[in-house]
């Protein structure tokens, strides 16, 4: 009895299972499968939660298949004005102005004074500036929203309004969303072309060890 074979219903649920999967482009340990067709993508969101679902249709119907999909995530990369567009299947709670999940994330080429962080983070948790990188990542359920709280995060840093102003703004700017009537701020980035690069790697603190420095794998610890 142990050695029982599966039946024709499961082996055949496991092919299209992997089929399903190369052909929205999952990564393999073969590598990167070809770029997914709409198809593909459609398939892999039908049973995503309604927000993630949305988000996804949305940036689908916008800017056509990404490059990257998994069962968890699409990932477009330099769709323009975006340096990347991500959905997550599984969003992240966030309550301002109103309750919804944070599934798009979306990042745009911009160096923030190391002044203004705690007044990003204070106006808006999902507006996150990456230092490192020279970017400023927004997380919402749609883009009109990313869009809206990065110009008014360009704003916080331009001195054209306050926190308070902005989260005002914000919430007012949500309402017209919300109801249909995107408001001008929420419809197009005004944040200027990037000038130059706009990395900041930081200052080395302490030389790398011997055999640890960069595209040199990790010294094992025992």
């Amino acid at each position: 009895m142990g050695n029982r074979r599966p039946s024709r219903g499961i082996g055949r649920r496991m092919l299209l299972q992997a089929g399903a999967m190369a052909g929205a482009g999952v990564l393999s340990g073969a590598g990167a499968q070809a770029q997914p067709d709409r198809a593909a993508v459609s398939a892999l969101i039908k049973d995503w939660p309604r927000e993630a679902k949305a988000a996804a249709e949305e940036m689908l119907g916008k800017y056509g298949p990404p490059q990257e999909a998994t069962a968890t995530q699409l990932t477009w990369q330099a769709n323009r004005p975006w340096t990347r567009t991500v959905v997550y299947k599984t969003g992240v709670e966030h309550d301002f102005p109103a309750k919804h999940l944070d599934v798009l994330e979306q990042a745009v080429p911009y160096r923030v004074p190391l002044n203004f962080f705690e007044a990003l983070a204070t106006f808006n948790g999902s507006v996150v500036p990456d230092r490192t990188r020279g970017e400023l990542v927004a997380h919402c359920d749609r883009e009109a929203t990313n869009i809206l709280a990065l110009n008014l995060a360009h704003d916080i840093i331009r001195g054209q309004k306050t926190v308070t102003q902005a989260r005002e703004a914000m919430t007012e700017g949500m309402r017209g969303i919300q109801s249909g009537q995107v408001p001008e701020d929420a419809r197009e980035l005004r944040l200027g072309p990037p000038q130059g690069d706009l990395r900041d790697p930081d200052t080395a603190a302490m030389t790398p060890a011997p055999g640890q420095g960069p595209a040199v794998a990790p010294a094992t610890i025992r």
